[in-house]
């Protein structure tokens, strides 16, 4: 199962961090339509990074070598979805930060997100 949840990472963080490198200004959008929302759009937050975090969580328990890093990203992206369900206020704080002025931090992520994706598919590949 740890494999598998390790190819669903690799697909997922690829897939993301391109779109991010290619459409930063789309991603801005996308999150300030959701901060508009109000604490509504708080939970909408959650519900995008919740689900993979529990899912890695649960299924990726793993705390040695590169894996591990996924297992804590699980966790990371588990309390990222808790906060913005339980402390909505507190969850659009962090998207107030995004504007069209900072679209750049989404390129950022992106190449984070790809290289990530990459040191997952390096591990898979090196087992």
């Amino acid at each position: 199962m740890e494999v598998a949840i390790e190819k669903l990472a690799v697909i997922s963080f690829l897939l993301i961090g391109v779109s991010h490198i290619f459409q930063p200004k789309v991603w801005v959008s996308f999150f300030i339509g959701i901060r508009e929302k109000g604490e509504v759009g708080a939970f909408i937050n959650a519900f995008i990074h919740f689900p993979l975090g529990a899912l890695i969580v649960a299924f990726h328990n793993v705390w040695h070598g590169i894996p591990m890093i996924l297992t804590l990203m699980g966790y990371g992206l588990l309390l990222k979805g808790f906060i913005n369900f339980v402390f909505p206020k507190l969850g659009l704080k962090t998207l107030e930060q995004v504007s069209h002025e900072k679209s750049w931090e989404f390129v950022v992520a992106g190449f984070f997100s790809v290289g990530v994706a990459l040191l997952f598919l390096y591990s898979l590949l090196n087992r």
